[in-house]
């Protein structure tokens, strides 16, 4: 008998943005976390309308609240308060709905997103992902290492979460214009034997072209027995040439999917073997209502 599929949600950042809500730039600011404290009921009506779009599991809004992010406004001192305050509002969305809704907590880059140089040393990350995991085990149900740019990086969240009783999904992120390496230049298959040791629930690739996530899945799908999964950007992205210069991520030549064209890429994507879809930046709860639909044709 088939798994059954879980569908996360929408990209929270860009939804914010959509929303008329101050979001900052990701490389100079705190990110979305500027919201908890200014827009916390928009990011509750976000979680609630992903809710009601169809989505199984809700991550909690504490992407941007790491020591590193927070430290360029002075609040490094308050990552264990405001990683709660995001459980708290996803909370608030989840206690609200009509059925049951799962809470996931992320582990993400801690410092700027697709910087694979900017990663620290091992002992130091790996402290701070200890630090978040024990404020969000407790409270979650899945921790979600996400967004990881090296296999080093991917390795820390990963240990971290995988010494909490949670269950432990991690996802890596893509080199801009080239398909199957992360920013660090490793592939696929590097990435996934560096954590062969660890207790991992499912793999998964996000916040990239929903192309290139289609191709990484099919080597994950050779690769491990666990679910695999994808949650990409709305986008299909221009493949470099071979013999191109590596360009910054954003700077990657992208063609815009709407909702129908990101289902038709998701249905690539189960049809491949993914079991945990949804969607990551610029993707909305229409996204995910599109995709609600699909799953319940497919089922």
């Amino acid at each position: 008998m088939a798994l059954p599929i879980t569908l996360l949600d929408s990209g929270m950042g860009s939804e914010l943005r959509f929303r008329g809500v101050e979001v900052p730039s990701h490389i100079t600011s705190i990110w979305s976390a500027q919201a908890l404290s200014e827009a916390p009921d928009a990011i509750v009506g976000i979680h609630a309308d992903n809710i009601a779009a169809g989505a199984d599991v809700i991550t909690a809004n504490n992407y941007a609240v790491t020591v590193p992010l927070l430290k360029r406004a002075g609040l490094e001192d308050r990552v264990a308060e405001l990683t709660g305050l995001a459980v708290d509002l996803a909370q608030r969305a989840r206690d609200a709905a009509d059925r049951p809704v799962r809470i996931a907590g992320s582990l993400p880059p801690l410092g700027t997103s697709y910087r694979s140089e900017l990663v620290g040393a091992d002992d130091e990350i790996l402290a701070q992902y200890r630090q978040i995991a024990a404020v969000l085990a407790p409270r979650v149900d899945v921790l979600l290492c996400e967004t990881l740019s090296s296999a080093r990086e991917a390795r820390a969240a990963a240990l971290a979460a995988s010494e909490t009783d949670r269950e432990v999904w991690l996802s890596w992120t893509l080199q801009g214009d080239r398909k199957d390496r992360l920013p660090s230049g490793e592939t696929v298959s590097e990435a996934i034997e560096a954590v062969a040791d660890l207790r991992i629930d499912a793999f998964l690739i996000n916040c990239c072209g929903a192309n290139f996530a289609t191709s990484a899945l099919r080597i994950l799908a050779g690769l491990t027995d666990c679910p695999i999964g994808a949650y990409a950007n709305s986008a299909d992205v221009i493949p470099a040439a071979p013999d191109a210069a590596v360009r910054d991520p954003e700077a990657a030549e992208r063609q815009p999917l709407d909702e129908a064209g990101y289902a038709a890429a998701v249905e690539r994507w189960l049809d491949l073997g993914a079991r945990i879809v949804g969607g990551c930046c610029s993707t909305r709860p229409s996204h995910i209502a599109r995709l609600r639909h699909l799953l319940d044709a497919r089922a």
